[in-house]
């Protein structure tokens, strides 16, 4: 396996993961595609309530998978993200990189975890992120391509989200998360995606 290619870095890691029983959902450039504009991608990420990078690396090595855990709870705006490095192994070319991204408020890394969808992902069958906590988990980030991910959402799925769950779950952030914006980041995503 090339681990360059994320669709297929992507597979391999939750091949591992489900072999350890740990919980995770699919985020990111990867998922974009089924709800947004898709764009280039070349990293895996996963949304995650708390699994450590170091729980990760271990279920990735006994699958045999090669890697290092980089870095855990680095803070980026409502987020906080870990970084496991897949280094290759038997039969696995290249490098690539796993993100473990964590929103701030366990309530809501949770509720996004327990709504998730299955998804067929090249024959086998995933969990996704929903697509409004995939807008959400984007409204917590702080890049502001993040920012237009989410707006491609709206705008190519914006007449079936649950906007009144995105108004609610924004409201409880606001207050779990008082040291982020969260409320700022969704205006400006709802102006971008025409809502």
């Amino acid at each position: 396996m090339d681990l360059t290619d994320p669709t297929g870095a992507a597979l391999l890691c939750a091949e591992a993961l489900d072999a350890a029983g740990l919980r995770y959902a699919f985020y990111g450039g990867l998922v974009l595609s089924a709800f947004g504009e898709p764009r280039e991608t070349k990293d895996v990420d996963i949304a995650v309530v708390d699994l450590a990078a170091e729980t990760a690396c271990r279920a990735l090595e006994e699958s045999g998978i090669s890697c290092l855990a980089a870095f855990d709870g680095a803070t980026y705006g409502g987020l906080s993200l870990g970084r496991v490095t897949l280094l290759g192994g038997e039969g696995h070319l290249g490098l690539n990189v796993l993100d473990l991204v964590r929103p701030r408020s366990a309530r809501y890394a949770s509720a996004a975890l327990d709504r998730a969808v299955d998804s067929d992902f090249r024959g086998r069958v995933v969990r996704l992120v929903t697509p409004e906590d995939y807008v959400l988990f984007k409204a917590l980030a702080t890049r502001d391509r993040d920012r237009d991910d989410a707006a491609s959402v709206l705008r190519r799925t914006g007449d079936v989200l649950d906007f009144a769950l995105l108004d609610r779950e924004v409201d409880a952030l606001a207050l779990e998360i008082p040291d982020w914006d969260v409320r700022g980041s969704w205006s400006v995503i709802r102006a971008r995606g025409g809502y």
